[in-house]
């Protein structure tokens, strides 16, 4: 079975979805009751580990969301971060990718230290784990809830609490799958402790993260995992040519 090359032709399923965005690099499912995505789908590719195109703090509008996405004053006074679903970190291998980045239907409000921390240090994981083992596939998003708080001038845009990573890899004739589910607070000192298996992670959301694999690769890469199949001690640097990202 051939995997997907672009998330246009394989993106997750969620029943009662929003409105989904197609980009070159990523595709994304826009919930205008929250203001923020549902998720946010995209390969990484180590081969596009080998360019440094400079991060810049771009944040605006997107246009592609009929409905109207969150504003930059939305944010304003706020407390919180601009949170990127998709890392900018991820798009430095192409200019228009990093500018992609800074659509706010990316962006989610997320307290200074869950971003600039743990949250921080999963995404650069993630691109070791890009560097070890060849190519990603990752959704990633937050937990939407009809509870939570909001902030917003012109839109009310919710708070998450919780955050998820979903993984794939191709393995010789199968995959190999893991997620994280990980709340702002940070309780851990260490990412193993948030790894669980996908399958959970569909049962909280509802998304059906991987429709194009099989039954039988769902079930082997979904649900369950083996903590020995992740290297937790891999690191990634990126080139020297590459700015300190700002946050």
């Amino acid at each position: 079975m051939k995997l997907c090359i672009l998330f246009i032709l394989c993106f997750p399923y969620i029943a009662n979805a929003g409105e989904t965005i197609n980009r070159p690099w990523y595709t994304l499912d826009y919930n205008e009751q929250h203001e923020v995505a549902n998720w946010v789908a995209y390969s990484l590719d180590s081969s596009q580990q080998q360019n440094c195109v400079p991060r810049r703090n771009s944040f605006r509008v997107d246009p592609l969301v009929s409905t109207g996405s969150a504003e930059i004053i939305d944010y304003a006074n706020s407390g919180f971060d601009r949170g990127h679903l998709l890392p900018a970190g991820d798009m430095k291998f192409d200019a228009q990718a990093m500018r992609d980045s800074f659509y706010l239907s990316n962006i989610t409000p997320q307290p200074a230290g869950f971003n600039r921390g743990r949250w921080g240090q999963l995404e650069n994981l993630i691109r070791a784990w890009t560097s070890k083992y060849g190519k990603l596939w990752i959704v990633t998003g937050p937990v939407l809830r009809t509870s939570l708080g909001w902030i917003g001038q012109n839109n009310r845009v919710s708070v998450p609490e919780e955050y998820f990573k979903v993984i794939l890899r191709k393995e010789n004739s199968g995959y190999k799958g893991i997620a994280f589910l990980m709340a702002t607070d940070v309780p851990f000192p260490e990412l193993e402790p948030y790894s669980l298996e996908i399958d959970s992670i569909e049962n909280l959301t509802k998304i059906n993260f991987f429709p194009f694999l099989g039954e039988a690769h769902e079930r082997e890469s979904e649900g369950s995992f083996n903590v020995n199949d992740w290297d937790f001690t891999a690191r990634f640097d990126y080139l020297p040519c590459s700015t300190s990202e700002a946050l």
